[in-house]
């Protein structure tokens, strides 16, 4: 039985031309594309779209794929997707705003999950949504996915003490507000 390829051998074989492989790729990273999506957008048919285009930008620009490491690739392009997709929103809330003069037109679904791990990522992110949204970015990749500072800093595109720096502070914050919690509930 021959043993399956790795990332790297699956990219060289498509970027030969057998693209069956890009299904194979989608398969395995696809929970982990999904779910950084829903705790950027807090929605889950959003998070589902802005999955299917982090794998369409993946697919277009595969040819100049040359990254070591697939997983954090794919994870730059789901945070660029996100960014886009939030600028968008800014703008037509702006618009939508202006028509309605004041209106709130914002509603947003509640995500619940159901496996362990993912019940860990949630509290991390129930937490962190009162973090700004590069601290909160920082937090979940660090806490949420495990990833090292200089793995988020090449991701992110900021540099190594701005993401040491995020961290810090957002999990400073977070501290603060479960020392709070706790205090309510004596």
């Amino acid at each position: 039985m021959k043993e399956p390829l790795n990332d790297r051998e699956m990219i060289r074989e498509i970027q030969r031309g057998k693209k069956e492989y890009l299904n194979t790729i989608a398969e395995k990273y696809y929970d982990d594309i999904y779910r950084f999506c829903c705790y950027q957008t807090g929605n889950k048919q959003d998070a589902w779209d802005l999955a299917q285009e982090t794998f369409l930008h993946f697919i277009r620009y595969v040819e100049q794929y040359h990254y070591k490491n697939l997983k954090g690739y794919l994870l730059t392009i789901a945070r660029n997707v996100c960014v886009d997709y939030f600028r968008r929103c800014q703008r037509k809330n702006q618009q939508e705003t202006d028509l309605t003069e004041g209106m709130d037109v914002t509603g947003t679904e509640t995500l619940s999950f159901w496996t362990r791990q993912e019940e860990v990522l949630v509290s991390v992110e129930e937490l962190s949504r009162h973090l700004p949204a590069m601290q909160r970015e920082a937090v979940i990749l660090y806490y949420g996915y495990g990833y090292k500072y200089r793995e988020i800093a090449h991701m992110t595109g900021v540099g190594l003490a701005t993401v040491k720096s995020r961290i810090r502070q957002g999990t400073e914050k977070l501290r603060r507000m479960a020392e709070k919690e706790e205090l309510c509930e004596e």
